[in-house]
């Protein structure tokens, strides 16, 4: 008798800690892998450092590293979160929760207040801004609101929102001159306007992260109307070309907790655009953040070119905004807008619109850092009367060039008083970005490669340091 309560007690024991144990030792090591249930990239590995300086954070992404990697976890996380729910009527879930009268929002931790990153950011943005201003490009900046900065009074009971971090980034950016549109603002007017009273701008349950497409045709409708206005070529958004289908979505965005809510898309009744598939592969982005679209319109051949960063936001809407311009791309805008002038340089655009939503205006997918860091370049043009200098040697010799569809330049120089370089091609002047790999100095540019047919040569410029000398050098380039 004793030894069967022996054994039924060690039994436990090793069903315990295989319970534990397993998990770990099937620990997702891979990089670069994305969670089903959460709509995102797992942290890497080499994330956990993204703050060296700072202990406790590094604590913290180690712990956010080990609870995205266990195994088996997107089993263990829908099996318990759809009995929660079913059982005690709670969501349970590393991304949703419960607000009132059944609404669900993102998970709402407390809000910590970082107006350090704030003020980064915001001159972040107007360094961008004047870089366009000062290439003739059009610039707008958009700000997309939480799902409960527009709905509070569904929050669960005894949250406590904060509004101190919008607050202060919207007092900076009108400090700062920046040309921006707060769809915040937007989405709150819509709301007390008799025409959307009784419509929900935000689903009550399916895809808590986003506006539904009702809210996305009231924000597109205000960010086409501020483009018109910096080039009247955009014209307005037409809701008549679109018409409306009921659709029921059964399970959450990323996630399988089942619901079933009926939500509003609407579909281009004429698909005249065209996908542009040809620098997918080639265009340079960031591991975590690739997502991408170009797009041609094949009835606007004479409208503007716009170059969109932009998050999960515009994903999958990009059809309310491709009529109003003969081409659209967009780049996913977490950490690739920090090199802005490389996507600038290859698509040439009229007209620049970064957007960013109020819950992703952080320091994880815009680095203060990197920011701080960020060289601003001056336009050539700002530059006159400059004394003519050498003061660059270019090794015409090593040249580098990669790419099929893109072609990128590596040119090898010496120089120990460079500030700027730029390239002359076909009368286009691109910024190049100067690099140090192993105390070697490298000027490096992209450009999109039918723009290199019928030359063979090109110039390279060089501002030095103390911004009184120039250098001009003609590299012979065969196509």
């Amino acid at each position: 008798m004793k030894s069967n309560i022996r054994n039924a007690y060690y039994l436990r024991i090793v069903i315990f800690l295989s319970i534990i144990i397993i998990p770990i030792f099937n620990i997702d090591l891979k990089s670069n892998q994305v969670s089903e249930i959460d709509n995102r990239m797992l942290m890497n590995f080499e994330d956990i450092f993204t703050d060296s300086n700072d202990s406790r954070s590094i604590f913290n992404n180690a712990s956010s590293y080990l609870n995205d990697r266990i195994g088996f976890r997107t089993s263990m996380v829908s099996l318990y979160t759809n009995g929660m729910d079913m059982l005690f009527d709670e969501l349970v879930h590393p991304s949703y929760e419960y607000g009132k009268e059944g609404h669900i929002y993102l998970k709402l931790p407390e809000t910590a207040v970082n107006l350090k990153f704030q003020e980064v950011f915001s001159s972040f943005i107007k360094d961008f801004q004047t870089y366009c201003n000062e290439r003739e490009i059009k610039f707008l900046y958009t700000l997309e609101p939480n799902k409960s900065t527009i709905y509070p009074e569904y929050l669960p009971e005894g949250y406590n929102r904060s509004t101190e971090n919008l607050d202060y980034f919207i007092e900076l950016l009108e400090g700062k001159d920046i040309n921006y549109l707060s769809n915040v603002d937007t989405l709150l007017n819509a709301k007390e306007d008799p025409e959307y009273k009784d419509i929900l701008l935000y689903n009550k349950e399916y895809d808590a992260g986003h506006w539904n497409e009702t809210g996305a045709i009231v924000g597109f409708t205000a960010i086409i109307d501020r483009l018109n206005e910096l080039d009247n070529r955009v014209g307005r958004f037409d809701i008549t070309n679109f018409e409306p289908e009921e659709y029921i979505n059964e399970t959450l965005v990323a996630s399988n907790f089942v619901i079933n809510e009926e939500t509003t898309n609407y579909n281009l009744k004429e698909y005249n655009i065209e996908y542009i598939e040809d620098y997918e592969d080639e265009i340079i982005r960031h591991e975590n953040f690739r997502y991408f679209t170009h797009y041609k319109n094949l009835t606007n051949t004479e409208g503007p070119r716009l170059l969109i960063f932009a998050g999960s936001y515009f994903n999958n809407k990009e059809k309310f905004i491709t009529g109003n311009f003969s081409e659209v791309m967009k780049i996913h805008n977490y950490r690739n807008v920090i090199d802005y002038e490389y996507y600038i340089n290859i698509y040439n655009p009229d007209i620049v619109l970064f957007e960013s939503t109020e819950y992703t205006n952080t320091g994880y997918h815009y680095p203060i850092n990197d920011m701080e860091e960020k060289t601003y370049i001056k336009s050539i043009n700002n530059y006159n009367n400059l004394i003519e200098n050498n003061f660059v040697y270019v090794d015409n010799k090593n040249i580098q060039k990669s790419g099929i569809n893109i072609t990128n330049f590596v040119v090898p120089i010496e120089s120990d008083d460079l500030l700027y370089a730029y390239v002359d091609i076909n009368n286009r002047i691109l910024d190049c970005k100067i690099n140090v790999v192993e105390d070697n100095l490298y000027v490096e540019f992209s450009i999109i490669t039918s723009e290199l047919e019928n030359i063979d040569s090109f110039d390279l410029y060089f501002i030095s340091k103390d911004e009184e000398r120039y250098q001009q050098i003609n590299i012979i380039y065969n196509y």
